[in-house]
């Protein structure tokens, strides 16, 4: 009887001591933010992105130059059915090439997305941060009215970015 109150006892203070030590895990409570452009621009990988953006706005423009030269007529009546006809087909060549473009540029961007969300969660483990935050999704929501540039950690992730 005495051994099992006194393994009893002991477990008692172990699981005691155990959660002792799982209450005083520090946890980060940082905050820092990015400017999220920046840091995409900066990527090694950015200038196929600007090439397909060139590419499609090289596409693009012949087209909406043509609608801005019918919108006036369309706009105020005075159009010919065939303008008109001209002008509905021209708004879906340009809807059709644009979602072609931007379908283009999403692919290409989604493994640099990938990867520089990957180098801010490491960043942000290295350097004690519990959340980055982008700052101008911020600023503009209004979430954020004022945050120290001390803990802009926008060239910290650059850095780690073309360490890679």
């Amino acid at each position: 009887m005495k051994r099992t109150a006194l393994v009893s006892f002991a477990l008692l203070f172990a699981m005691i001591g155990v959660l002792g030590l799982s209450q005083n895990k520090e946890i980060p409570s940082r905050v820092g933010y990015i400017d999220a452009q920046k840091v995409i621009e900066a990527h090694p990988k950015y200038d196929e992105i600007k090439a397909l953006r060139t590419q499609a706005d090289a596409e693009l423009k012949p087209i909406a130059e043509q609608l801005r030269a019918l919108e006036p007529k369309i706009r105020d009546g005075s159009a010919t059915a065939k303008e008109r006809q001209d002008f509905d087909n021209l708004q879906k060549v340009y809807a059709e090439a644009s979602k072609k473009w931007q379908d283009k540029i999403n692919a290409a961007l989604a493994p640099i997305t990938k990867e520089i969300d990957a180098t801010i969660a490491r960043v942000a483990a290295q350097n004690g941060f519990a959340m980055i935050l982008s700052a101008n999704v911020a600023g503009q929501s209004g979430l954020v009215v004022y945050a120290s540039p001390d803990i802009d950690v926008t060239d910290l992730v650059i850095r780690a970015l073309s360490a890679q």
